[in-house]
């Protein structure tokens, strides 16, 4: 007759509670065994941060007039430009009751 296999349950010591060696209380002492990297605490310049991201830069020129063709005239530009400044307002003004 052969042995009938029982799985094993391995539970880690890390992830038990009360365990001072969990590894959110790792983190938070700075034990997480990988040495900080200088560049998180270097300040960097906004052109520094595009490039990281591959953004390119936009000239001016290149974006006035673009969505002009959305409204239909100049009041209605500024009655849309108008409503936005009111919504944004309507959450600070206290209440009159």
């Amino acid at each position: 007759m052969a042995k009938a296999r029982i799985p094993i349950i391995r539970r880690s010591k890390v992830s038990r509670p009360g365990n001072p060696d969990s590894a959110s209380e790792r983190v938070i002492a700075g034990r997480t065994g990988r040495k900080p990297g200088r560049s998180f605490f270097q300040r960097k310049s906004i052109e520094e941060l595009a490039a990281e991201q591959g953004i390119k830069p936009t000239k001016l020129d290149d974006i006035l007039g673009k969505g002009a063709h959305l409204w239909e005239s100049d009041h209605e530009f500024e009655q849309f430009v108008a409503d936005i400044y009111a919504r944004r307002r309507e959450g600070r003004e206290p209440s009159k009751q």
